[in-house]
């Protein structure tokens, strides 16, 4: 994801209002419908294209035994406070 660290836990109570959730580390539960889903934050990065500098963060999502429909609804929450939009 195109932030720094401290960037997205910065957004991530907003992307999360309706989940509740604990943060420890690099891993991140959260509780959709009772069923645990994990983020787990990866080392942050620096992608370079000639002289510009983008940071970034891989973020793993683990969410074997939510539903698949209760994990769309949750990703489409998630992805709007994330999304970047330019134009």
């Amino acid at each position: 994801m195109g932030f720094t660290r401290a960037e997205f836990l910065q957004l991530l109570p907003a992307a999360l209002h309706d989940y509740p959730y604990t943060h420890s580390g690099d891993a991140i539960h959260i509780w959709v419908k009772g069923v645990p889903l994990t983020l787990t934050l990866g080392v942050e990065q620096v992608r370079r294209i000639a002289i510009l500098a983008l940071p970034y963060i891989p973020v793993t999502f683990t969410y074997a035994g939510v539903a698949e429909a209760d994990f769309q609804t949750f990703l489409r929450q998630f992805d709007l406070y994330y999304r970047k939009g330019g134009g």
